[in-house]
């Protein structure tokens, strides 16, 4: 049961941490099904990329973050086997939250 956790919880921080990369790079035109989306996100190209620079930086940190800590959660006696799943998803769900509203807060300082 742990083990099927840790490897979920990995394997999502894999797949945050490729979506980031584009966003990282300027790839992602402005559009309405990938990146970060908000009205003044879509309105100017500028803001656009980067808001999406930076929540691709940050998300990519969180991702990381998220995955050294669900290592550290497995490993140690910190939780016990009935609190993991709860713990697990604390730390998957967190970090970009942070993410986030680091973004928010950005995006503020750039309009």
């Amino acid at each position: 049961m742990l083990f099927k956790g840790l490897v979920t919880i990995l394997a999502c921080d894999l797949i945050f941490a490729i979506i980031a990369i584009p966003l990282i790079l300027r790839k992602v035109p402005r559009n309405v099904v990938y990146g970060f989306r908000t009205r003044s996100t879509l309105e100017n190209d500028f803001v656009w990329y980067e808001a999406n620079a930076y929540f691709g930086r940050a998300f990519f940190i969180s991702s990381f973050i998220s995955a050294l800590l669900i290592i550290f959660l497995y490993f140690s006696n910190l939780v016990s086997v009935q609190n993991f799943l709860k713990a697990s998803i604390a730390v998957l769900v967190v970090p970009p939250l942070v993410a986030v509203l680091l973004t928010l807060h950005y995006l503020r300082s750039i309009t």
